[in-house]
């Protein structure tokens, strides 16, 4: 998730919100969204806890710039890292990378994105909006629309990851502003604590700690 759109695993926009005020920070811009607010409300309706692994709390991803809620995970702060929450704060970033490889894949795809784009305001909200319906459409019908290359991936036996092809023609991604978070509440920190400790334990992948020994995380 990135302030204004939420995508799934296979890199496909699932939700997309156009045209906030520019004076919003970009992490600020989600709790003016509809969804923002019906997630912070707890009005969206999301699974039970039995319906997941461990019976814990259904999640959405994102990154710094969020505020840590009850069904919104973020990393730890780079400060004070112990080896458990290096492991959390690279897991959460090889399913946040979903995110990056998805507007790098659509920014290398349409040039339009490449320029200031000379149109009304609404009108420019119709072209973001097709441009991302575009995308899912490729995405779903043409398998040569994104190769194994075309993304960012991770050599797990080497320990290496390579970047994917999209950067070579994509312009430059700008990362979100921080908002100005809220204090996490008790039940919220409890949550990112249970996929810390899943992560490390029967939820662990055998090559994370080698990632982190190496430095990729």
């Amino acid at each position: 998730m990135d302030g204004k759109h939420i995508l799934n695993s296979n890199y496909e926009f699932i939700y997309v919100d156009v045209g906030k005020n520019g004076r919003l920070s970009d992490g600020g811009v989600f709790e003016y969204t509809e969804f923002g607010r019906k997630l912070l409300a707890k009005k969206l309706n999301l699974p039970d806890t039995n319906a997941t692994v461990n019976n814990m709390n259904y999640v959405f991803i994102g990154d710094e710039a969020f505020s840590l809620e009850e069904n919104f995970l973020k990393p730890y702060a780079q400060k004070d890292l112990n080896s458990e929450k290096r492991i959390f704060n690279y897991r959460l970033s090889r399913a946040r990378i979903v995110v990056e490889n998805a507007f790098g894949i659509i920014s290398s795809r349409f040039r339009i994105l490449h320029t200031p784009i000379n149109m009304q305001p609404k009108n420019i909200s119709y072209v973001i909006l097709a441009i991302c319906v575009l995308h899912n459409f490729l995405r779903r019908r043409c398998n040569a629309y994104i190769s194994p290359t075309t993304v960012d991936s991770e050599d797990t036996d080497g320990c290496e990851k390579h970047q994917g092809d999209w950067r070579n023609n994509a312009v430059e991604l700008v990362g979100l502003q921080p908002v100005n978070s809220r204090t996490a509440t008790i039940r919220a920190k409890i949550n990112r604590g249970n996929y810390k400790e899943f992560f490390n334990t029967e939820g662990r992948v055998e090559w994370q700690d080698a990632m982190i020994r190496a430095g990729r995380a």
